[in-house]
């Protein structure tokens, strides 16, 4: 039979030696066999197919592979930080869609972060602003007709107890009634946060946000026209679920516009913006109330709440995305030019970016299923260790921030100072306004950074956790020389030193806790914020609520202690997070598979020179 003309004998294409332009000879074993050979049955000239892979690794050196990505699983929460050069990766990977929220320019992100800020920061200064006010409302709803001249010459020196401001006579109000006022935006905060997130994620974040924040104004308009307790009461919830958007929504927004590696910043800005809101309305309450009405302090808050609506409306977009796991775990799935970190945006594929993506409503659709699930995670991460322990953490520091905010007042009356000017003990927050962003921000950035450094690149949601200590260490100072400092008199200096660890640290935590959570469940991060939000509230509103009682039976100074001690064995928590942290998450969140991907170190015509 005459040869095939079809088949190309590959036997005259082995390598050539450079030096005597021969062809390199088979290898012993380039003959028929079971393993090597498969005979083209077909062939009439004997030619036959054979593996070579192994001729070629004997006489050239194998070449070198970098390995890019590998099949080892991969836990949720970890990602790979820097790229082998050392450079920060973008995390979540970035998209080629133009409408993603992500990759809207630096400029429009962080407008919108700033209007966040302001939102978040008269809400919060609103809360603090009333619980300073905590005297007023006594006498006020006690039958006093002129409270504030009791006030401008009450004397509750070497006498703790804030009721013996109320004269004989008055009819008289518990002390737990009056907390409400303060306490009871917390609980339908709580509720409001289990209800937000999931409706946020069905409907999107944009037209939640808009529905709080005029709740926050309408109400304090509400609260400035009440003429009874109760109705106070009344609008204090409607003004606590307006506000449940500063606890959960705001990380949830920032999160879903910026990368991990700025989160902290922008999570610390928020913290710390409050600052200046605090100190304007905290010194100016206790003056308005005295020289005017308490209400105008709601009507003030309420006229700045609705500046901060109209800046909602402009420069906060919608930005709910859908997300994969991989996409969550810093993976790349879209090729990028040389010396990017990110794709080109795709104009073809994608639609282009339009006004109404800017400012719309609804227009990514409605996921009412995404929502129910959503739900349900909710009740599923409730027994993740990392969101008890957070939860716990929260609750406590912040019963004692409650507590000391409510007290506050008193002391200081009990200190010799006047009632109108004891709002001048929130200028300390000058200070605190720039350590909560440094020691929040850019500092724990740091650390994290450092210590992802030394694990290889590695960024462990866990390497937030270090920065913590500092703020629990300054809650614990705070605490004792406020307990020590109204227990016996001692100088008003004395006292609002306590009162400036008490009030900072918590707030620096803040945004070290937010961020640890979602790095550590990303898959679930309105669920474990809603978890660590509302869950931090119902245990905080119990204890709050009866604070100022404990406050007043136990004394200051054995009040602080005890709540001291609980800080302290929490805070053991700490350690053991670090070091198992990780493997509780492969129990609790799951692994996504890694893709493989090598490269050649060294080009194929290296070795034929």
């Amino acid at each position: 039979m005459p040869a095939r003309r079809d088949l190309v004998d590959f036997r005259n294409s082995w390598p050539v030696d450079p030096k005597t332009g021969q062809h390199y000879p088979p290898p012993d074993y380039f003959k028929n066999s079971d393993k090597n050979n498969q005979s083209l049955e077909e062939d009439g000239g004997g030619l036959s197919r054979y593996e070579t892979v192994d001729s070629i690794d004997k006489y050239f050196p194998r070449v070198e592979l970098t390995e890019i990505e590998t099949n080892e699983d991969h836990v949720l929460g970890s990602t790979n930080l820097l790229d082998k050069d050392g450079n920060i990766r973008l995390i979540p990977t970035p998209t080629p869609d133009p409408r993603d929220p992500m990759n809207l320019p630096d400029w429009r992100k962080w407008f919108a972060v700033g209007a966040l800020c302001l939102f978040g920061s008269i809400s919060l200064a609103a809360e603090i602003a009333i619980a300073g006010l905590t005297p007023v409302f006594l006498l006020e709803y006690s039958g006093v007709t002129n409270p504030a001249e009791i006030l401008k010459h009450a004397d509750l020196k070497n006498n703790p107890d804030p009721t013996a401001l109320i004269p004989p006579g008055a009819s008289g109000v518990s002390l737990s009634q009056i907390s409400l006022l303060a306490t009871i935006p917390l609980l339908s905060n709580g509720f409001a946060t289990y209800l937000l997130v999931p409706l946020s994620t069905a409907v999107g974040r944009r037209p939640v946000l808009i529905l709080t924040s005029t709740l926050a104004w309408t109400s304090g308009f509400w609260a400035g026209a009440s003429t009874s307790l109760y109705s106070h009461i009344g609008a204090r919830v409607f003004h606590g679920l307006g506000s449940g958007a500063v606890e959960a929504l705001i990380p949830l927004i920032i999160q879903d516009l910026l990368f991990i590696h700025q989160r902290n910043k922008a999570m610390a800005a928020v913290f710390a913006a409050q600052g200046p809101m605090i100190i304007t309305f905290g010194i100016l309450g206790p003056w308005i109330a005295v020289h005017y009405t308490w209400r105008w302090l709601y009507f003030i808050t309420s006229g700045f709440g609705i500046v901060a609506w109209i800046l909602l409306l402009v420069y906060v977009p919608e930005s709910r995305k859908a997300r994969s796991k991989e996409e969550l775990a810093g993976m790349k799935l879209w090729d990028y030019a040389p010396g990017k970190s990110r794709p080109d945006l795709d104009y073809v594929s994608y639609a282009k970016r339009s006004r109404w993506d800017d400012v719309g409503f609804l227009q990514y659709g409605i996921m009412w299923r995404e929502a129910g699930n959503s739900m349900v995670a909710t009740v599923k991460t409730i027994i993740f260790p990392a969101i008890i322990w957070t939860t716990l953490l929260q609750a406590v520091t912040g019963i004692i921030m409650g507590a000391t905010g409510q007290v506050l007042s008193f002391a200081l009356l009990g200190a010799g100072i006047p009632f109108e000017l004891t709002g001048l003990a929130n200028l300390s927050q000058i200070l605190s306004t720039g350590l909560i962003f440094l020691i929040g921000g850019p500092l724990a950035d740091k650390v994290n950074n450092w210590i992802t450094r030394r694990r290889g690149g590695i960024r462990e949601p866990e390497n937030q956790l270090p920065n913590l200590v500092l703020p629990i260490v300054l809650i614990i100072v705070g605490a004792v020389i406020f307990g020590v400092a109204d227990q016996y008199s001692l100088h008003y200096m004395v006292l609002l030193t306590g009162n400036f660890f008490l009030g900072s640290a918590p707030l620096m935590m803040a945004p070290i806790i937010q961020n640890f959570v979602i790095e550590s469940y990303p898959q679930h991060a309105g669920p474990v914020l809603v978890n660590v939000s509302t869950l931090r509230v119902f245990i905080g509103f119990g204890f709050n609520t009866v604070a100022t009682t404990w406050f007043s039976q136990l004394g200051p100074l054995q009040f602080m202690i005890d709540v001291s001690l609980v800080i302290l064995l929490v805070s053991t928590g700490i350690p053991i997070l670090f070091i198992w942290g990780k493997k509780l998450r492969l129990w609790t969140s799951g692994k996504v598979k890694k893709r493989n991907a090598v490269k050649a170190s060294k080009p194929w015509d290296e070795y034929a020179q």
